[in-house]
């Protein structure tokens, strides 16, 4: 099963907040005029540049596996082979918000206006991976429609480049999946164009298939950890239905 499909929720600038915090700034912190009056001209720019769209395409465990494997150069112990062996389904998907934010954000470092840039990086990288969240949405309500997953089941992307996967298991991804149809291309390092996309694996599961002990010889390599917050968002979520 395949599906291509515009992403109308993420043509929209994110909100005012996830952008301060993903500039450093606090959320308890004073913001001056001149900051504000640029948040809100790269949202006006976002609106009218951003075009997002997505695609996801089903594949089976051992599929999933060979396309994980890629070239040979994952870490010799990585989480992600086990939590595809207990999924529920499976997908590989790519989602990008099209060439033109990209484009803008080049020319106004050019043009030297860095803090506009900045901005509207900031916004395009928040929705990127909104984009891939919507993606996981879309491909959980196709799961629970055919009855394949379950009401406690929840879809998480995982992406080459991260938590073992090395990057260059984006050649292999893209090959099997050909995101050229969103005019999503791959250069020899295997960075994406349009900057603004992303690409990975949509994994069905309870939240017990997602949880892994950070103890990976990569682990400590790590920068932002994003892991730890997927896995605290998931306890939340089953500690509020427990209640």
């Amino acid at each position: 099963m395949e599906r291509i499909i515009p992403l109308e929720k993420a043509a929209g600038p994110p909100d005012r907040e996830a952008v301060l915090r993903a500039q450093g700034v606090p959320a308890d912190h004073d913001v001056p005029a001149r900051v504000e009056e640029t948040l809100i001209q790269a949202a006006e720019l976002y609106r009218t540049l951003a075009r997002p769209r997505g695609m996801f395409a089903t594949l089976s465990a051992e599929e999933a596996l060979e396309v994980y494997r890629g070239e040979g150069n994952n870490a010799a112990r990585s989480p992600l082979p086990g939590i595809i062996r207990k999924a529920e389904g499976l997908a590989l998907f790519a989602a990008t918000l099209g060439q033109e934010v990209s484009r803008r954000i080049e020319s106004l470092f050019a043009e030297g206006d860095p803090a506009l840039a900045c901005a509207l990086d900031a916004m395009a990288s928040e929705q990127a991976d909104y984009a891939a969240d919507l993606l996981a949405a879309a491909f959980l309500a196709v799961l629970v429609e055919d009855e394949k997953a379950g009401p406690h089941s929840v879809v998480l992307p995982y992406s080459p480049g991260y938590c073992g996967w090395h990057v260059t298991g984006q050649r292999t991804l893209f090959a099997r999946l050909e995101p050229g149809r969103l005019n999503i291309t791959l250069n020899p390092s295997c960075l994406m164009s349009p900057l603004k996309s992303v690409s990975g694996l949509l994994v069905a599961g309870d939240a017990q298939v997602h949880r892994f002990d950070n103890d990976f010889d990569f682990c400590p390599e790590c920068a932002s950890w994003p892991c730890r917050d997927r896995m605290a968002s998931l306890m939340d979520g089953e500690e509020r239905e427990e209640t």
